[in-house]
């Protein structure tokens, strides 16, 4: 068993005392002055040599990682705090409003447009990558779909792909649409009527792929006045 392997034995101040001083001496010079003055040691020995390094060297790091792990552990607590302080400040109402409409509209969204997770993608699309978040996480690196975050994982709503790929106007069209635009605010804007398209959403006239691509460039465009 390993832990046959050590062997222990707990001094007392007698037996302490009854070492030869150099010994003493050579085994206190590691130790603070608290520890020298408790008189609590313990004698650890093996026939393993090497255990004995590793556990010599695993108790000389102890004192570092114990600090290390207390500054995390006070950080986390920390920042506990702060959820807790934040959420019991007291907020305008107008950011409450804002906050709870915003998530009406989520919620109708996805009520209203159905969405594929990666493996729903992957099985639609025929292959096969190892990664099974692939080929939905590609082809969103490339530009060609988006995808809305729920319950931190993306979702892919179902209008961008035919016959299992991309439509390929979506490049496209993504690509006209402004740069600081969030990933919900894309998913909004496709299903909301737009002047542009004759207040038909974006998402139901991809077959006009020009006018969508035009009515993405006028939400682009700089305000002007």
């Amino acid at each position: 068993m390993p832990g046959e392997q050590f062997s222990f034995l707990d001094l007392s101040r007698e037996d302490i005392a009854a070492m030869p001083a150099r010994l003493r001496k050579k085994i206190a010079k590691d130790l603070s002055a608290e520890d020298r003055a408790s008189g609590h040691w313990l004698l650890v020995g093996s026939d393993e040599g090497w255990l004995l390094q590793v556990l010599a060297r695993s108790l000389r790091a102890l004192p570092a990682r114990a600090a290390e792990r207390r500054a995390k552990v006070a950080e986390e607590n920390i920042l506990r705090l702060m959820d807790v302080l934040i959420d019991d400040a007291p907020r305008h109402e107008i950011d409450f409003e804002l906050e709870r409409d915003n998530a009406r509209l989520r919620a109708t969204y996805l009520r209203d447009t159905p969405t594929l997770t990666s493996a729903e993608v992957r099985g639609a699309s025929g292959l096969a990558p190892k990664n099974k978040s692939e080929p939905a996480s590609r082809w969103k690196r490339e530009g060609k779909i988006f995808a809305v975050r729920i319950g931190g994982k993306d979702h892919y709503p179902a209008f961008q792909f035919a016959d299992g790929e991309p439509i390929p106007a979506l490049k496209r069209i993504l690509s006209a649409l402004p740069d600081d635009l969030t990933s919900w605010q894309t998913a909004l804007w496709f299903a909301s009527g737009n002047g542009w398209l004759d207040g038909a959403p974006p998402q139901d006239c991809l077959r006009r792929p020009n006018d969508v691509v035009a009515a993405a460039e006028h939400l682009a465009a700089p305000a002007i006045g």
